[in-house]
C-alpha cells in the first residue's frame, strides 16, 4: 500500500503540515513566553532597584532586623525564589531564600559570602530557571548589592499551553487536508500512470504494449527511462563542451598568434594575439578569404610569402617561412613575425583546412640591433682607447726632445751677435719645433690625457670672442652664421681647448665646401634623458650644453664617419691635413667629460653636435692677470733626470737671474737640501723619475725647508702622472716642452703663491 504514489503523497502532505502545525504552534508559545519573560523582568528591574533604595537607609543605620524583615516582605512576592543583600566585597548580609513557589520563605546564613559583579552597574539575566536581577545599593559611595531571584516555572507553563492547543487545531486541520488531498491528488495520478506504460513499452519495444502493474514502479519505470537517456546525452554534451573549452583555452593561452582556416582558406579562427597583431576581431572576419587578414609587406620575397602558405593545403604538409618577415595590421602598424603553416587533417585522413602560427619579434629583433649596436659601439670605443694610449706614450718622448730644440733656438736667438741669416734660420728651427709641439698637444688631446686647466665659461660669450678669429680661418666665401643660446648654462673646460675645437671643427667644414656655402654654429641647452643616453651610450643623464656647427659642404659616407675621429685619418689630399684635427677634437670632448657625434650623407653637408656637462655655477670674475716679471734672484733647486732638459732647465734660469742648483736624481736633490745652508726658495721637479717620484720628493724636503716652494714638471700624460706622480689638479703643473716665456711665468707664479 505504501509504494502507492498516491499514499506516499498524501501522507508525505499530512506530516509536512503536521510538522508546519508543530512549529506554528511552538513559535507561538516561544513568543508568548517571551512577552511574558520581558513582562516579568521589567518588574523584576523595577523591584530590585526599589529595595535597594529601601536597604540604604538600614544599612546606614546598621538596622540589620529591620533589613531582614524588609527582605522577608520582598520573598512573598508569588514569583520570588530568594533575596539576597551583600556587601560590595562579596560578604552576606541578609539571605532569604524560598525552595520553591508554593512553600514559604525564610532566613539562611548557610552561605556567607557570595560572588558579586563587578562595577556599580545593575545587572538583569537568566540563570538556569530564574531570572536574576543584581541592583546596586548606592548612597553616596557603594554599600552593596540586592540581588532577587525569579522563578521561570510560569513561563514554561504559558509555553506548554499554546503548544498543546496548536497541536488540537493541527490534528482538525490534519484531517481536513488529507480528504482535500485525497480528492485532488488521484485524478492527476492517472495521468502518470499512462505515461510510465508509454514510457515501458517505448525504452524495451518500440510499438509493443507492455502492461505494468499499477502503483510507484510506474513513476520508477518512466524515471529510469528517461534519466537514463538523459544522463547519457548530458554526459556526452559534457564531454563535447570541455573538450572544446580545453582547446579554446589552450589557443588563446599561447603567446603567439594561431588562424585557422578551413580548405578554401576562408577564416574559422583568431586567438587574442592574432587579433593583436592583425587588428581584426574574429567576428569581423570569419568566412573572409586569409589574404584579407594576414598583409605581409615589404621586400619582394615577403610579396611571395601567402602564395606559399597557400601550397599547405596542396601540398598537405608544414611550411616555414625562412626569416622575418614585416605584418601589417589593419591599423597600419607593422611588426616583425615568423610564421608558420600546418594542413589540419582529421582521423579519417580528411583535409580540414590549415593553421597558421605567427610568433611576434619584434623586441627580439630591436633589442638584437641594439645589441649589435652597442657591441661595434663598444669595439670603436676599445679602438679608440688604444689609439690614444699610444698616441700619449708616443707624446712623452717627443716632449723632452722639442723642449731641448725649442730652449736652446730661444737661447741662441737672444744672442746679440747673430747675423740676420742665421736668426732666420733659428726662427724657422722654433717655428718648426712649436709645430711639432702642437702636433703632440693633439695627440695629448686626442687620447683625453693632455693636462688642462678647466675653467667655468659662458660658451656664448667665449665663441662670440673668436667669431673674427673663425671669420679668417674660413675665409670671405663662407657665411658663417651665428646663433647663440637663450639663457645658456655655464660648461667647465679649458679655453685653448675650446679654441681648439673651434678651429678644428670649422676648419674641417670650410674643406668640405667647394666655393662657396654656409657654416651654421649655434648653442642650446639640453635635458639627456633615458632615451637620448641609449642613442649617445656614455653619457649619464642630466643637464648638458649642446654646440652645433653645421656646414653645406659634400657631406661623408658612412663607411667614412665611422674612422672621422681616428688620429691620421683623413680623406683630404696629400699635404693638406694631417687627420689629427676631428681626432683633437674627439679626445678633447671625452677629457672634460662630454660625446661628440656626427651626422652627414653625401651631398647634403655634414652636422657635428657636441654635449658638455651643463655646470650651475655663475663663472667668477676673472681677475686682471698682474705683470709677472721675467726673471728674479731667487734660489732654484732643479731636479730632472734628461741631462738634456736639465742643461737648457739651468740656463734658461740662470739667464732669468735665479741661482741653479741642478740636480739629476732625487738623491742628489736630498744631499743638495741637506748640506747646503742657503737657502732655497723654490723646487723645480721632474714628477716621473726613477726612485723616487717629484711629488714624494717635495714632502721629503718640505720637513727639513717649509717654506720652500714646489712647481712640477712633466712630459707625461695626466692619467701617467696622476697615477705614479700624485700629482693632483691644486699643484702648480708645467707642461713640457716649455718655453723661455712659459718657464719663467711659472716660475713667478710659483714663487708667488
Amino acid at each position: 500500500m505504501f509504494k502507492r504514489l498516491d499514499v506516499k503523497i498524501i501522507v508525505s502532505l499530512a506530516l509536512i503540515l503536521a510538522a508546519m502545525i508543530a512549529v506554528y504552534g511552538w513559535r507561538i508559545g516561544s513568543r508568548q513566553q517571551s512577552v511574558y519573560v520581558q513582562s516579568l523582568s521589567n518588574n523584576l528591574r523595577v523591584l530590585s532597584h526599589s529595595y535597594a533604595d529601601n536597604a540604604v537607609n538600614f544599612l546606614i543605620v546598621q538596622d540589620y532586623a529591620g533589613l531582614e524583615s524588609q527582605m522577608m516582605n520582598a520573598a512573598h512576592i508569588p514569583e520570588v525564589l530568594s533575596v539576597l543583600v551583600v556587601e560590595p566585597d562579596g560578604n552576606v548580609l541578609c539571605n532569604v531564600e524560598r525552595p520553591s513557589r508554593g512553600e514559604a520563605p525564610h532566613l539562611t546564613y548557610d552561605v556567607r559570602h557570595f560572588p558579586v559583579p563587578r562595577g556599580r552597574e545593575p545587572s538583569l539575566g537568566r540563570e538556569g530557571d530564574q531570572l536574576v536581577s543584581w541592583a546596586p545599593i548606592l548612597a553616596g559611595n557603594h554599600l552593596g548589592w540586592v540581588r532577587m531571584a525569579l522563578t521561570l516555572e510560569t513561563a514554561r507553563d504559558l509555553q506548554r499551553a499554546a503548544w498543546r492547543s496548536s497541536l488540537q487545531i493541527g490534528v482538525l486541520w490534519i484531517l481536513v487536508g488529507t480528504f482535500l488531498m485525497i480528492l485532488v491528488v488521484r485524478p492527476p495520478l492517472r495521468a502518470i500512470r499512462e505515461l510510465s506504460r508509454f514510457a515501458g513499452e517505448l525504452q524495451d519495444r518500440k510499438g509493443a504494449q507492455v502492461p505494468v502493474q499499477r502503483g510507484v514502479l510506474e513513476i520508477d519505470t518512466l524515471a529510469d527511462a528517461l534519466n537514463h537517456s538523459s544522463a547519457r546525452l548530458l554526459e556526452a554534451e559534457k564531454r563535447l563542451m570541455a573538450e572544446q573549452e580545453r582547446l579554446a583555452v589552450t589557443l588563446q593561452s599561447i603567446g603567439d598568434g594561431v588562424i585557422a582556416t578551413d580548405t578554401e582558406c576562408r577564416i574559422v579562427f583568431l586567438n587574442h594575439v592574432a587579433e593583436t597583431l592583425t587588428g581584426w576581431k574574429q567576428g569581423e572576419v570569419r568566412g573572409e578569404h586569409l589574404d584579407h587578414v594576414l598583409r605581409i609587406e615589404g621586400t619582394p620575397e615577403d610579396a611571395g610569402a601567402l602564395p606559399a602558405l597557400l601550397s599547405v593545403l596542396e601540398a598537405r604538409r608544414t611550411l616555414e617561412l625562412p626569416g622575418t618577415r614585416r605584418l601589417r595590421s589593419k591599423t597600419g602598424t607593422d611588426r616583425t613575425v615568423t610564421v608558420n603553416g600546418a594542413p589540419i587533417v582529421d582521423a579519417a585522413d580528411q583535409l580540414g583546412g590549415m593553421v597558421l602560427v605567427i610568433r611576434d619579434v619584434t623586441e627580439k629583433t630591436e633589442m638584437e640591433e641594439e645589441r649589435r649596436a652597442l657591441a661595434h659601439q663598444l669595439a670603436q670605443s676599445q679602438k679608440m682607447e688604444a689609439i690614444g694610449q699610444l698616441a700619449g706614450g708616443v707624446a712623452h718622448d717627443f716632449n723632452n726632445m722639442l723642449g731641448v730644440i725649442i730652449g736652446h733656438a730661444e737661447l741662441a736667438l737672444l744672442a746679440p751677435e747673430l747675423s740676420g741669416q742665421l736668426q732666420d734660420r733659428l726662427r724657422e728651427i722654433l717655428d718648426a719645433a712649436s709645430r711639432s709641439a702642437e702636433i703632440t698637444r693633439q695627440l695629448l688631446a686626442f687620447s683625453r690625457k693632455q693636462h688642462a686647466e678647466p675653467k667655468v665659461l659662458d660658451l656664448n660669450e667665449t665663441i662670440a670672442r673668436m667669431l673674427k678669429m673663425l671669420h679668417r680661418l674660413i675665409g670671405e666665401d663662407i657665411d658663417l652664421s651665428w646663433s647663440p643660446g637663450f639663457e645658456l648654462s655655464h660648461v667647465r673646460i679649458d679655453p685653448s681647448q675650446l679654441d681648439q675645437v673651434m678651429a678644428n671643427l670649422c676648419v674641417n667644414a670650410r674643406d668640405a665646401i667647394a666655393g662657396i656655402g654656409k657654416i651654421e654654429i649655434f648653442t642650446d641647452n639640453v635635458m639627456m634623458g633615458t632615451a637620448e643616453r641609449a642613442r649617445v651610450g656614455d653619457l649619464a643623464p642630466g643637464q648638458y650644453v649642446r654646440l652645433v656647427v653645421a656646414d653645406s659642404g659634400c657631406g661623408m659616407s658612412a663607411e667614412v664617419m665611422e674612422r672621422i675621429f681616428e688620429p691620421f685619418y683623413t680623406t683630404k689630399q696629400l699635404g693638406r691635413g694631417t687627420g689629427l684635427g676631428l681626432a683633437t677634437v674627439f679626445g678633447i670632448v671625452k677629457q672634460n667629460g662630454g660625446h661628440i657625434e656626427v651626422t652627414s650623407s653625401v651631398g647634403k653637408g655634414s652636422i657635428f653636435t657636441v654635449y658638455l656637462p651643463a655646470v650651475t655655477k655663475s663663472p667668477e670674475e676673472l681677475e686682471q692677470e698682474k705683470k709677472r716679471p721675467a726673471g728674479g734672484t731667487e734660489s732654484v733647486l732643479l731636479v730632472e733626470d734628461e741631462p738634456a732638459i736639465m742643461e737648457i732647465g739651468a740656463t734658461i734660469l740662470k739667464q732669468l737671474g735665479y741661482r741653479v742648483y741642478p740636480a739629476a736624481s732625487p738623491e742628489e736633490a736630498i744631499d743638495i737640501a741637506e748640506n747646503s745652508k742657503a737657502k732655497i726658495d723654490l723646487l723645480l721637479t721632474d714628477i716621473i723619475m726613477p726612485g723616487m717620484n717629484g711629488r714624494d720628493l717635495s714632502e721629503r724636503l718640505l720637513e727639513s725647508r717649509p717654506d720652500m716652494k714646489c712647481l712640477f714638471m712633466s712630459g707625461y700624460t695626466s692619467d701617467v702622472i696622476a697615477e705614479r706622480g700624485k700629482i693632483g689638479a691644486e699643484m702648480c703643473f708645467l707642461q713640457k716642452p716649455f718655453s723661455v716665456e712659459s718657464l719663467a711665468l711659472k716660475v713667478r707664479e710659483a714663487l708667488s703663491g
